[in-house]
Protein backbone atom coordinates (compact mmCIF):
# COMPACT_ATOMS: atom_id res chain seq x y z
CA UNK A 1 0.00 0.00 0.00
CA UNK A 2 1.64 3.49 -1.19
CA UNK A 3 1.02 6.07 2.10
CA UNK A 4 1.33 9.90 1.02
CA UNK A 5 2.28 9.15 -2.51
CA UNK A 6 4.24 11.90 -4.05
CA UNK A 7 5.44 13.73 -7.28
CA UNK A 8 9.37 13.35 -8.87
CA UNK A 9 11.51 16.38 -7.49
CA UNK A 10 11.93 18.31 -10.55
CA UNK A 11 14.22 21.71 -11.31
CA UNK A 12 13.16 24.70 -10.20
CA UNK A 13 9.94 25.72 -12.91
CA UNK A 14 7.30 28.52 -12.87
CA UNK A 15 3.45 27.49 -12.39
CA UNK A 16 1.73 30.46 -14.21
CA UNK A 17 -1.71 29.13 -12.74
CA UNK A 18 -0.22 29.71 -9.51
CA UNK A 19 1.76 32.74 -10.55
CA UNK A 20 4.79 31.45 -8.86
CA UNK A 21 8.36 29.77 -8.89
CA UNK A 22 7.92 26.05 -7.58
CA UNK A 23 10.81 24.25 -6.03
CA UNK A 24 10.86 20.47 -5.22
CA UNK A 25 14.44 18.92 -5.37
CA UNK A 26 15.82 18.57 -1.76
CA UNK A 27 18.81 21.25 -2.39
CA UNK A 28 16.88 23.44 -3.82
CA UNK A 29 14.25 23.09 -1.20
CA UNK A 30 17.03 23.41 1.62
CA UNK A 31 18.61 26.35 -0.09
CA UNK A 32 15.94 28.50 -0.51
CA UNK A 33 15.04 27.28 3.47
CA UNK A 34 17.98 28.83 4.46
CA UNK A 35 18.21 32.23 1.87
CA UNK A 36 17.71 35.06 3.98
CA UNK A 37 15.92 37.30 1.08
CA UNK A 38 13.06 34.47 0.61
CA UNK A 39 11.03 35.79 3.26
CA UNK A 40 7.48 33.77 4.49
CA UNK A 41 4.38 35.10 2.93
CA UNK A 42 1.05 34.57 2.28
CA UNK A 43 -0.25 32.31 -0.64
CA UNK A 44 -0.86 34.60 -3.46
CA UNK A 45 0.88 37.46 -2.06
CA UNK A 46 2.06 39.96 -5.28
CA UNK A 47 2.81 42.78 -3.07
CA UNK A 48 7.00 42.71 -2.82
CA UNK A 49 7.90 41.98 0.92
CA UNK A 50 10.40 43.63 2.92
CA UNK A 51 13.55 41.59 4.49
CA UNK A 52 12.89 40.15 7.70
CA UNK A 53 14.03 42.44 10.58
CA UNK A 54 16.70 40.59 11.99
CA UNK A 55 17.36 41.79 15.16
CA UNK A 56 13.31 41.23 16.16
CA UNK A 57 13.59 38.02 14.33
CA UNK A 58 16.36 36.86 16.58
CA UNK A 59 14.59 38.00 19.99
CA UNK A 60 11.98 36.04 19.13
CA UNK A 61 13.80 33.11 18.80
CA UNK A 62 16.08 33.49 21.51
CA UNK A 63 12.92 34.00 23.84
CA UNK A 64 11.57 30.97 22.09
CA UNK A 65 14.22 28.72 22.74
CA UNK A 66 14.67 29.93 26.60
CA UNK A 67 10.80 28.84 26.61
CA UNK A 68 11.55 25.32 25.09
CA UNK A 69 14.90 24.82 27.19
CA UNK A 70 16.01 21.31 28.37
CA UNK A 71 14.48 21.53 31.89
CA UNK A 72 11.34 22.90 30.67
CA UNK A 73 10.78 20.18 27.97
CA UNK A 74 11.82 17.60 31.05
CA UNK A 75 9.45 19.19 32.96
CA UNK A 76 6.32 18.93 29.53
CA UNK A 77 7.68 15.42 29.23
CA UNK A 78 6.98 14.13 32.91
CA UNK A 79 3.46 15.23 32.71
CA UNK A 80 2.85 13.90 29.12
CA UNK A 81 3.80 10.23 29.55
CA UNK A 82 1.30 9.76 32.55
CA UNK A 83 -0.79 11.69 30.82
CA UNK A 84 -0.82 9.97 27.03
CA UNK A 85 -0.71 5.99 29.31
CA UNK A 86 -4.09 7.17 30.94
CA UNK A 87 -5.42 8.47 27.79
CA UNK A 88 -4.41 5.34 26.32
CA UNK A 89 -5.64 3.23 28.89
CA UNK A 90 -9.07 4.17 28.49
CA UNK A 91 -9.44 3.25 24.62
CA UNK A 92 -11.54 0.50 23.95
CA UNK A 93 -10.12 -3.03 22.54
CA UNK A 94 -11.51 -5.64 20.35
CA UNK A 95 -14.26 -3.85 18.37
CA UNK A 96 -13.31 -0.90 15.16
CA UNK A 97 -12.63 2.19 17.01
CA UNK A 98 -11.37 5.43 15.66
CA UNK A 99 -8.03 6.27 16.68
CA UNK A 100 -7.84 9.93 15.84
CA UNK A 101 -11.54 10.50 17.44
CA UNK A 102 -10.65 9.32 20.14
CA UNK A 103 -6.95 9.66 20.95
CA UNK A 104 -5.36 11.70 18.59
CA UNK A 105 -7.18 15.04 18.60
CA UNK A 106 -7.93 14.95 22.01
CA UNK A 107 -4.19 14.48 23.37
CA UNK A 108 -3.22 17.30 21.19
CA UNK A 109 -5.66 19.37 22.41
CA UNK A 110 -4.54 18.35 26.05
CA UNK A 111 -1.05 18.62 25.08
CA UNK A 112 -1.70 22.05 23.73
CA UNK A 113 -3.45 23.03 26.42
CA UNK A 114 -0.32 22.15 28.90
CA UNK A 115 2.15 24.10 27.36
CA UNK A 116 0.37 27.13 26.70
CA UNK A 117 -0.63 27.13 30.35
CA UNK A 118 -4.12 26.71 28.67
CA UNK A 119 -7.38 26.35 31.36
CA UNK A 120 -9.88 23.49 31.55
CA UNK A 121 -12.47 25.62 30.63
CA UNK A 122 -11.41 27.64 27.47
CA UNK A 123 -9.45 24.14 25.57
CA UNK A 124 -12.38 23.22 23.35
CA UNK A 125 -13.12 26.49 22.06
CA UNK A 126 -9.59 27.97 21.28
CA UNK A 127 -9.08 24.45 19.77
CA UNK A 128 -12.45 25.48 17.78
CA UNK A 129 -10.71 28.79 17.00
CA UNK A 130 -7.24 27.10 16.24
CA UNK A 131 -8.85 24.68 13.64
CA UNK A 132 -10.20 27.36 11.46
CA UNK A 133 -6.27 28.33 11.41
CA UNK A 134 -5.14 24.95 10.51
CA UNK A 135 -7.98 24.62 8.12
CA UNK A 136 -6.51 28.31 6.17
CA UNK A 137 -3.32 26.75 5.81
CA UNK A 138 -4.84 23.32 4.16
CA UNK A 139 -6.46 25.13 1.80
CA UNK A 140 -4.31 28.43 1.66
CA UNK A 141 -6.17 29.73 -1.58
CA UNK A 142 -9.35 29.87 -0.30
CA UNK A 143 -10.82 33.57 0.47
CA UNK A 144 -13.25 32.45 3.04
CA UNK A 145 -11.03 30.28 5.15
CA UNK A 146 -8.44 33.16 4.87
CA UNK A 147 -11.34 35.44 6.38
CA UNK A 148 -11.79 32.98 9.21
CA UNK A 149 -8.28 32.29 10.02
CA UNK A 150 -8.04 36.09 10.43
CA UNK A 151 -11.03 36.19 12.89
CA UNK A 152 -9.62 33.42 14.77
CA UNK A 153 -6.33 35.07 15.15
CA UNK A 154 -7.93 38.03 16.45
CA UNK A 155 -9.97 36.28 18.98
CA UNK A 156 -6.57 34.06 20.20
CA UNK A 157 -4.22 36.78 20.51
CA UNK A 158 -6.81 38.53 22.79
CA UNK A 159 -6.68 35.35 25.11
CA UNK A 160 -2.62 35.36 24.81
CA UNK A 161 -2.28 38.76 25.61
CA UNK A 162 0.38 39.28 28.06
CA UNK A 163 1.51 35.45 27.80
CA UNK A 164 5.12 34.50 26.61
CA UNK A 165 4.85 35.18 22.97
CA UNK A 166 5.50 31.57 21.90
CA UNK A 167 2.20 30.32 24.09
CA UNK A 168 -0.19 31.51 21.25
CA UNK A 169 1.98 29.77 18.49
CA UNK A 170 2.58 26.45 20.27
CA UNK A 171 -1.07 26.00 21.06
CA UNK A 172 -2.46 26.57 17.41
CA UNK A 173 0.66 24.40 16.33
CA UNK A 174 0.11 21.65 18.67
CA UNK A 175 -3.51 21.86 19.41
CA UNK A 176 -4.25 20.06 15.23
CA UNK A 177 -0.64 19.55 13.55
CA UNK A 178 0.35 17.32 16.24
CA UNK A 179 -2.75 15.11 15.62
CA UNK A 180 -2.16 15.54 11.92
CA UNK A 181 1.39 14.50 12.34
CA UNK A 182 -0.05 11.32 14.90
CA UNK A 183 -2.61 10.29 12.15
CA UNK A 184 -0.43 9.82 9.33
CA UNK A 185 2.04 8.27 11.01
CA UNK A 186 0.28 5.61 12.19
CA UNK A 187 -1.21 5.00 8.81
CA UNK A 188 2.02 5.15 7.30
CA UNK A 189 2.89 1.87 10.41
CA UNK A 190 -0.31 -0.06 10.25
CA UNK A 191 0.70 -0.02 6.40
CA UNK A 192 4.07 -1.16 6.85
CA UNK A 193 3.46 -4.03 9.86
CA UNK A 194 7.40 -5.38 9.18
CA UNK A 195 8.28 -1.80 10.70
CA UNK A 196 6.02 -1.56 13.21
CA UNK A 197 7.08 -4.29 14.61
CA UNK A 198 10.54 -3.50 14.28
CA UNK A 199 9.15 -0.49 16.84
CA UNK A 200 7.72 -2.62 19.14
CA UNK A 201 10.66 -5.04 19.46
CA UNK A 202 13.21 -2.33 19.68
CA UNK A 203 11.79 0.89 21.83
CA UNK A 204 15.53 2.55 21.21
CA UNK A 205 14.42 3.19 17.71
CA UNK A 206 11.45 5.70 18.48
CA UNK A 207 13.53 8.77 18.27
CA UNK A 208 14.68 7.92 14.26
CA UNK A 209 11.56 6.70 13.55
CA UNK A 210 9.80 9.66 14.48
CA UNK A 211 12.27 11.54 12.53
CA UNK A 212 11.81 9.03 9.51
CA UNK A 213 7.83 9.29 9.84
CA UNK A 214 8.14 12.80 9.39
CA UNK A 215 10.37 12.87 6.24
CA UNK A 216 8.07 10.12 5.40
CA UNK A 217 4.58 11.16 5.93
CA UNK A 218 4.86 14.65 7.73
CA UNK A 219 1.82 16.87 7.27
CA UNK A 220 3.30 19.49 5.93
CA UNK A 221 3.07 19.64 1.69
CA UNK A 222 4.35 23.42 0.84
CA UNK A 223 5.60 26.23 2.61
CA UNK A 224 5.27 29.60 1.12
CA UNK A 225 7.92 32.29 0.31
CA UNK A 226 8.30 35.59 -1.65
CA UNK A 227 11.56 37.66 -2.73
CA UNK A 228 12.46 40.36 -1.28
CA UNK A 229 15.10 40.93 -3.48
CA UNK A 230 16.66 39.04 -6.80
CA UNK A 231 17.23 35.46 -5.98
CA UNK A 232 19.11 32.71 -7.49
CA UNK A 233 18.50 28.81 -7.17
CA UNK A 234 19.95 26.21 -8.86
CA UNK A 235 21.01 28.58 -11.37
CA UNK A 236 17.91 30.13 -11.82
CA UNK A 237 16.73 33.65 -11.26
CA UNK A 238 13.95 34.50 -9.21
CA UNK A 239 12.80 38.09 -9.08
CA UNK A 240 11.76 40.48 -6.11
CA UNK A 241 7.99 40.07 -5.72
CA UNK A 242 7.88 36.28 -6.98
CA UNK A 243 6.18 34.10 -4.69
CA UNK A 244 8.27 30.68 -4.31
CA UNK A 245 6.45 27.07 -3.70
CA UNK A 246 8.71 25.18 -1.54
CA UNK A 247 7.38 21.37 -1.74
CA UNK A 248 8.62 20.01 2.03
CA UNK A 249 6.84 16.51 1.30
CA UNK A 250 8.24 16.28 -2.53
CA UNK A 251 11.73 17.01 -1.42
CA UNK A 252 12.16 14.70 1.30
CA UNK A 253 11.11 12.20 -1.43
CA UNK A 254 14.30 13.03 -3.46
CA UNK A 255 16.14 9.88 -4.32
CA UNK A 256 19.48 12.02 -4.22
CA UNK A 257 19.47 12.91 -0.70
CA UNK A 258 17.42 9.68 0.83
CA UNK A 259 17.70 6.24 -1.01
CA UNK A 260 15.07 4.54 -1.52
CA UNK A 261 12.83 7.83 -0.48
CA UNK A 262 9.42 5.56 -0.79
CA UNK A 263 10.35 2.75 1.51
CA UNK A 264 9.83 3.51 4.97
CA UNK A 265 12.80 2.54 7.09
CA UNK A 266 14.45 3.23 10.76
CA UNK A 267 17.66 3.34 9.99
CA UNK A 268 18.75 7.12 10.80
CA UNK A 269 18.85 8.42 7.44
CA UNK A 270 16.40 11.03 8.08
CA UNK A 271 17.98 13.59 10.46
CA UNK A 272 18.04 15.79 7.34
CA UNK A 273 14.29 15.67 6.09
CA UNK A 274 13.03 19.07 5.70
CA UNK A 275 9.54 18.47 7.62
CA UNK A 276 10.49 21.45 10.35
CA UNK A 277 11.71 23.56 7.57
CA UNK A 278 15.07 24.91 7.96
CA UNK A 279 17.19 27.82 8.91
CA UNK A 280 16.14 31.39 9.97
CA UNK A 281 12.73 30.23 9.88
CA UNK A 282 12.64 26.50 11.24
CA UNK A 283 9.75 25.36 13.38
CA UNK A 284 11.36 26.30 16.93
CA UNK A 285 9.00 24.17 18.55
CA UNK A 286 9.82 20.62 16.84
CA UNK A 287 11.39 19.09 19.70
CA UNK A 288 8.44 19.65 22.03
CA UNK A 289 5.90 18.10 18.52
CA UNK A 290 8.67 15.15 18.65
CA UNK A 291 8.67 14.56 22.23
CA UNK A 292 4.63 14.66 22.30
CA UNK A 293 4.73 12.39 19.33
CA UNK A 294 7.17 10.22 20.90
CA UNK A 295 4.76 9.70 24.50
CA UNK A 296 1.80 8.89 22.32
CA UNK A 297 3.16 6.84 20.56
CA UNK A 298 5.04 5.02 22.54
CA UNK A 299 1.78 4.31 24.91
CA UNK A 300 -0.16 2.58 22.04
CA UNK A 301 2.84 0.39 20.87
CA UNK A 302 3.04 -0.76 24.76
CA UNK A 303 -0.19 -1.22 25.70
CA UNK A 304 -1.70 -2.84 22.36
CA UNK A 305 -1.23 -4.77 19.18
CA UNK A 306 -3.24 -4.16 16.44
CA UNK A 307 -5.57 -6.38 13.71
CA UNK A 308 -3.97 -6.41 10.42
CA UNK A 309 -7.14 -4.94 8.97
CA UNK A 310 -7.73 -0.94 8.86
CA UNK A 311 -9.65 1.77 7.25
CA UNK A 312 -8.58 5.51 7.11
CA UNK A 313 -9.80 8.39 5.26
CA UNK A 314 -7.05 10.95 4.34
CA UNK A 315 -7.42 14.13 3.46
CA UNK A 316 -4.82 15.58 0.73
CA UNK A 317 -5.22 19.41 0.55
CA UNK A 318 -3.42 21.86 -1.24
CA UNK A 319 -0.20 22.42 1.60
CA UNK A 320 -1.50 19.71 4.64
CA UNK A 321 -1.89 16.41 4.48
CA UNK A 322 -3.88 14.69 7.14
CA UNK A 323 -6.11 11.82 8.01
CA UNK A 324 -9.67 12.40 8.98
CA UNK A 325 -10.46 9.09 10.58
CA UNK A 326 -8.25 5.72 10.94
CA UNK A 327 -10.28 2.92 12.43
CA UNK A 328 -8.50 0.27 14.00
CA UNK A 329 -8.70 -3.05 16.22
CA UNK A 330 -6.98 -2.95 19.32
CA UNK A 331 -5.80 -5.56 20.77
CA UNK A 332 -4.30 -6.57 24.27
CA UNK A 333 -0.62 -8.53 23.92
CA UNK A 334 -0.70 -12.14 24.41
CA UNK A 335 0.52 -12.04 28.12
CA UNK A 336 0.80 -16.47 27.55
CA UNK A 337 3.51 -16.41 24.66
CA UNK A 338 5.54 -13.28 24.77
CA UNK A 339 7.97 -14.65 22.49
CA UNK A 340 5.49 -15.12 19.83
CA UNK A 341 6.16 -13.46 16.12
CA UNK A 342 4.75 -9.69 16.57
CA UNK A 343 0.85 -10.09 15.83
CA UNK A 344 1.48 -6.08 14.62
Amino acid sequence: MEVWPTGRPVDPYFDCQLNACILSRYGDVAAALREPMLVPALAGATTPAAPVDSAAHAEFRAQALRTLAPVRLQQWEARFVPLANRMAAALPAGRPMDLVEHFFNPWSIQVASLAADVPDGQRERLASLARRIFDAACEPYDAALRAASRQAVTELARFFHGAPPLHMQMFIALAHSLAAFLGNAWLALLAHPAELCSLRQEPSLLPGAIDELQRFAGPAKAQFRQAAAPVKIHGCTIPRGRQVILRLDIANRDADEFPGPDRLQFDGRATGHLAFGSGLHACVGAVLIKSAASAATRALLERFHFADDFAAAPVDSFAIRYVKSLAVVLRPPDQNDPTAPCPY
